[in-house]
């Protein structure tokens, strides 16, 4: 069935205001009236299933009392290949202003496309709307599971997603140096997104997408834990998890960089989390799904360390809550003695841990009731 609706082509309306009132005024008489007919046919707990589209003009914008999502960018052409990289372009940097006021939607996508994986690194880091718009039947599932739980969930970032600082004035399309980095921020960690989008641009005199390089050069992003501006209050150190390369490195503090090597339209995303210690030394930081694209999204409760009171053993435990199922990796140093699962002391799972990186990984079931308990000790 249909249970939402995309309003499009608003940024039209108040071009027809004349004699009638004005543009802002009619615009506000027809976002009254649309949001109304939504909230009274396309609504789930008095919430708005409605996209806002084609609606960057003031006078829609600072109109809307009851939807809360506008698209971000242009469309996403299939079959238009120059226009992939210029769509993320968009998306991100729109989102500086759009993000203040609504909910940024950077469109659907393919996940059967050349630029299949680029797109869907991009909504895992956006914090908007994850939707494609693939033919029936043809879906790369495998894709798709990085971006959505078995229960249809998206494990999706708390803002919407921005350019980070230092490529605020970059030209990221064109100037053949510059890689384009988005931030966001989870439960207590933060993500980084990197891009190589270079070679495309938008030309203001014929209004169309420009190459301006068929084959931009290999380009290497620095990325450091207080490009995530929820982070810069932290002096570290930070664990940074690097998803296509299940790489795990210790960051000593907010500028120490990781860096990575990016081809045309390549990227990675970076998890970045504060690493805890106990007073005997345990160094502990949990990272998420490992294989979802936005892995510490799957984080739903952290706390901090402690050590029980009266435990002769002087033991240390760390208590955490995870969606599942998936591989679950975390930072610790030492390694654990122990990983209990759902608070039930006799069911213990298996874990493996690298002493040389700090890489914990163990594997969480399906979901019964929620998000998993996990404790993890140190005798």
């Amino acid at each position: 069935g249909v249970d939402g609706v995309k309003v499009d082509v608003q940024s039209g309306v108040p071009a027809v205001g004349g004699g009638v009132g004005g543009g802002p005024h009619i615009a506000r008489l027809y976002s009254e009236g649309f949001e109304a007919s939504i909230l009274d046919r396309f609504s789930v707990d008095n919430a708005a299933n409605c996209i806002n589209c084609m609606c960057h003009s003031t006078e829609n914008l600072y109109r809307y009392k009851v939807t809360s999502i506008a698209r971000a960018s242009d469309d996403f052409y299939p079959r238009r290949s120059s226009s992939h990289s210029v769509h993320l372009v968009n998306v991100a940097y729109n989102s500086l202003f759009i993000g203040e006021i609504c909910l940024p939607d950077w469109d659907m996508f393919h996940s059967k496309h050349e630029s299949a994986e680029l797109h869907a690194a991009a909504r895992a880091i956006g914090g908007c709307p994850v939707y494609v718009s693939d033919v029936p039947g043809e879906h790369d599932s495998s894709l798709l599971k990085r971006l959505v739980l078995p229960d249809g969930t998206i494990l999706r970032a708390k803002l919407p997603g921005r350019p980070t600082r230092d490529c605020l004035f970059c030209d990221v399309g064109k100037d053949g140096t510059s890689v384009m980095k988005v931030w966001n921020e989870n439960l207590k960690s933060g993500v980084v997104g990197a891009f190589h989008v270079q070679g495309v641009a938008w030309n203001f005199d014929t209004h169309e997408n420009e190459v301006v390089d068929e084959n931009p050069p290999i380009l290497t992003a620095a990325v450091k834990a207080h490009d995530v501006e929820t982070l810069r209050h932290e002096d570290g150190p930070f664990v940074a998890w690097s998803h296509r390369t299940s790489r795990v490195e210790v960051l000593p503090n907010g500028a120490s960089q990781t860096k990575i090597q990016l081809k045309h339209r390549e990227w990675e995303l970076f998890t970045i989390a504060p690493i805890q210690f106990s007073e005997s030394g345990v160094a502990w930081s949990p990272i998420g799904l490992g294989d979802m694209l936005n892995t510490g999204g799957a984080l739903t409760k952290i706390h901090e360390l402690y050590t029980p009171e009266g435990d002769g053993a002087a033991a240390v435990i760390a208590e955490f809550s995870s969606r599942g199922p998936g591989r679950f990796v975390a930072y610790c140093q030492p390694e654990p003695t122990r990983v209990f699962l759902d608070g039930a002391t006799s069911m213990q799972i298996p874990f493996t841990h690298d002493i040389s990186t700090g890489l914990l990984t163990f594997f969480l079931p399906n979901e019964a009731n929620g998000s998993h308990e996990v404790k993890v000790v140190w005798e």
